[in-house]
């Protein structure tokens, strides 16, 4: 085989990051979602596999269909689809966080289980219907440390069993749409501190200690026939003190390969972050991620060198040619599975009128979630009085960058004076001490704290926000707390609701869509205020 047809078969391997929006202005992350002029080119040259984000459901549908004609091949065409194609897609249908899942588990768990089932089933038949053929999900990291800013509330629980239960339900739910699905992040990344896109966590559990927890997940997807594992950046240094799991066979190919007998797909996570390009190249961490026993190379910072790189290894012997055609055959397979045309024409969402009821069904499925996940403390209602304050942290722009934000509006419509904190803003916090706001500007208000917080990729040491709890335990002694409805975080829920009085108004919600917000402050707010006037206020602001 000359190198040239070598490196096509090699191209197939990797997969790279792009826009779901069309145009390249669109994009969201320039840096890391190629262009459409490098896109085309490097399907054109053989590269098996694109991860989509942002765009529409219909541009990504239209999208989906140019890349396949680009490449002239099947594609893996997928995304980190953990909580609704809406959660990466505008016009999605978007689910509350698994966290949020697990919490109806501890109460009634055949409902969670018949929940999570159906996530699976809508969320990977939504995301058939706009092109994608493969779901990185489930998550089945088992978050049972409060300080891990990553994981978090896309865990399906703190405890083997339920996150066991849950994944394994899910699975069951996709695997009904014909969606591929991905148990990530392999062998365990619940029990770090550390964000592995900014650095490398290390976890120091042995593998006696990994057998008794964090792998029971994992070996029941397996069980259960998932399609393909991703393996976490993660360094488990009593198993190999050296190498970073995507880059060790002790851990890829003697653990995942041998010990748990898996021929399935393994994946790495996105080479692209900090956990390995701060001391591997692109060229060498996808060499060693390759030997270390995994089949495809996710996102590479750079993809050239990257795939000229393992080429070189193949053509000079450094890795058998064997190893290349095996797993080739089972990205092949995999790929079988789910590239059946004549089965998707007759797919039932084809049809537009079916699409629209399903889309519905979705959508009230979800809103029926939320409902049976809120908390509001029995009794609790807030009514505003002159000048009192609404203040909200975020912690993300974008969850203010619509207009209609019942957060806002609700508490607008009924008296109160919105006030915003988030990352881009001037810090209402006292110069010396965090735990202090700076009362002197709210004067005699009253203050209604709504927070939004939850841990996510690249959040970092702002998702620790244990500052919050002495400061409304201040705000409840001079007796200037309106009530506190947090958005996310349960951990944080879980200590403020220990740390106030229960008289005190309170409630929470796992999800921080619109609907959450919705469903709590209807119920939470006391006023007369409808629906109507909030809208006419709004077309108001519109019209001017």
């Amino acid at each position: 085989m000359n190198k040239s047809d070598l490196r096509r078969q090699v191209a197939e391997l990797f997969i790279v990051r792009a826009s779901g929006f069309n145009l390249d202005s669109q994009r969201l992350y320039p840096n890391l979602e190629e262009s459409n002029s490098n896109l085309k080119r490097l399907l054109e040259e053989g590269v098996g596999g694109v991860i989509f984000l942002g765009g529409t459901v219909k541009e990504l549908e239209i999208r989906c269909n140019v890349l396949k004609k680009w490449s002239g091949k099947p594609l893996l065409l997928c995304a980190d689809i953990e909580e609704g194609v809406g959660q990466r897609f505008y016009g999605g249908t978007k689910f509350i966080p698994p966290m949020g899942i697990s919490q109806i588990y501890k109460k009634d768990y055949n409902l969670a289980i018949s929940i999570a089932e159906k996530i699976g089933y809508f969320t990977g038949k939504e995301a058939k219907n706009i092109g994608l053929n493969w779901l990185l999900a489930p998550v089945c990291d088992i978050n049972n440390n409060s300080n891990n800013p990553v994981i978090n509330l896309r865990a399906w629980g703190e405890e083997p069993e339920t996150v066991k239960s849950l994944t394994c339900a899910f699975q069951r739910g996709v695997s009904r749409s014909k969606m591929l699905t991905c148990a990530k992040h392999f062998p365990g990344h619940g029990n770090s501190e550390v964000d592995s896109h900014l650095d490398l966590p290390e976890i120091r559990n042995d593998l006696s200690e990994l057998e008794k927890f964090e792998l029971i997940p994992f070996i029941s997807l397996i069980k259960q026939g998932v399609n393909s594992v991703m393996i976490g950046h993660l360094l488990f240094s009593k198993i190999d003190p050296i190498y970073p799991a995507t880059l060790s066979k002790r851990l890829v190919t003697d653990l995942l390969r041998i010990k748990f007998k898996y021929d399935g797909l393994v994946v790495s996570d996105a080479l692209v972050m900090n956990a390995i390009t701060n001391k591997y190249s692109s060229g060498k961490a996808a060499v060693m991620a390759f030997d270390a026993g995994i089949d495809l190379i996710m996102m590479p910072k750079d993809i050239d060198e990257a795939i000229d790189s393992l080429t070189d290894a193949f053509y000079s012997g450094k890795i058998s040619l064997e190893r290349l055609n095996i797993s080739r055959e089972r990205r092949k397979k995999q790929l079988d599975l789910v590239s059946n045309e004549d089965d998707f024409k007759k797919e039932d969402l084809n049809n537009e009128d079916i699409k629209n009821k399903f889309l519905l069904d979705a959508s009230k499925f979800s809103n029926s979630i939320i409902k049976s996940s809120i908390f509001v403390r029995e009794e609790s209602t807030i009514k505003a009085e002159f000048n009192d304050i609404n203040l909200i942290q975020i912690d993300n722009f974008d969850q203010v960058s619509n207009k209609f934000i019942p957060a806002l509006d609700f508490p607008k419509a009924v008296g109160f004076k919105n006030l915003i904190i988030h990352p881009l803003g001037i810090s209402p916090w006292g110069k010396t001490n965090k735990n202090f706001l700076e009362l002197g500007q709210f004067r005699n208000s009253k203050i209604l704290v709504q927070l939004f917080v939850r841990g996510k990729p690249f959040i970092g040491l702002d998702y620790h926000n244990d500052h919050w709890i002495d400061t409304i335990e201040k705000l409840e002694f001079e007796q200037r707390l309106s009530g506190i409805i947090i958005y996310g975080c349960p951990y944080l829920f879980d200590k403020i609701k220990k740390s106030i009085h229960k008289n005190i108004p309170l409630a929470y919600s796992p999800s921080q869509t619109e609907e959450a917000q919705n469903q709590i402050l209807s119920r939470i707010l006391q006023s007369k205020t409808t629906q109507k006037e909030i809208d006419k206020e709004s077309s108001i602001e519109f019209t001017d």
